[in-house]
């Protein structure tokens, strides 16, 4: 299995497609690990991108220190893995916690960064209203399967093939707690600081998601240089695994308008 070392710390990770294809690194978030991209996966891979997956640190198959969980240690593990990868610069996308790392990542090292995608997630940017559906996970010592479930539309949550799958893959993350993500409750990107983003920057809302609403994500559009938001219906905080198809023409669509 492949690893890639960040200050100490193995970090697993996955390529799949074209070797010689434009990059495509996923970022998942506190419910998941990197086997939760594989709807997204298997179609760009078809596209002829190289797509990165990997797991965060304390999840899956990268155990790690939980005091060392915070946006600027993400990004460090983002960029070893880019490097290990042999990906010079690639499209990023970020689910929820990982909307903290790459967001990190386009700001400072924008050289490797050709486009940013935001799926249900503010990335740090200010959310001075946290809803309590966000303050309940938060505060959670639960290793984040069922709370994240409950986050979902009601078109999934009436699906339980889905919901099972999820709650299996979420399994896998035995080492972590939401208790390790105490950083990223203060941890604040100011508008006058997300004004330096350079690459266009896509917000995917679910339109049922109570943790970050789209009304919220549509809000940080015209505080950035390049920006624009686009709702799921019957989607709720994970519009990339609920509606997949959907998802994967969004983003397509946003990387195809940055590619010459």
């Amino acid at each position: 299995m492949p690893y890639a070392d960040s200050g100490g710390t193995a970090i697993y990770y996955e390529v799949e497609g074209d070797e010689a294809g434009t990059g495509l690194l996923f970022a998942h978030g506190a419910g998941g690990n990197a086997g939760i991209w594989y709807q997204q996966v298997e179609y760009f891979a078809g596209l002829g991108y190289r797509c990165v997956t990997f797991d965060h640190r304390t999840f899956a198959r990268t155990p790690a220190d939980p005091a060392t969980c915070h946006p600027q240690q993400f990004r460090d593990d983002a960029l070893a893995v880019l490097d290990a990868a042999g990906v010079a610069r690639a499209h990023v996308v970020g689910q929820s916690m990982g909307g903290f790392t790459v967001l990190r990542l386009a700001l400072d090292a924008p050289e490797r960064v050709l486009s940013l995608t935001m799926s249900a997630t503010p990335g740090g940017l200010p959310n001075d209203n946290p809803t309590p559906a966000v303050r309940g996970l938060l505060s959670s010592t639960g290793s984040g399967g069922d709370g994240v479930i409950a986050t979902m539309s009601r078109a999934t949550l009436q699906d339980p093939l889905k919901v099972r799958l999820y709650r299996v893959i979420n399994g896998f993350n035995t080492q972590f707690s939401f208790a390790n993500l105490g950083a990223l409750g203060g941890y604040v990107v100011s508008f006058d600081e997300a004004q330096a983003l350079g690459c266009p920057v896509l917000f995917i809302a679910g339109a049922e998601d109570p943790l970050f609403p789209a009304s919220l994500l549509q809000s940080y559009v015209p505080h950035l240089p390049n920006a624009a938001c686009e709702v799921v219906t019957d989607a709720g905080h994970s519009p990339y695994f609920e509606q997949p198809e959907v998802f994967n023409a969004l983003l397509n669509a946003h990387m195809r308008a940055t590619e010459p």
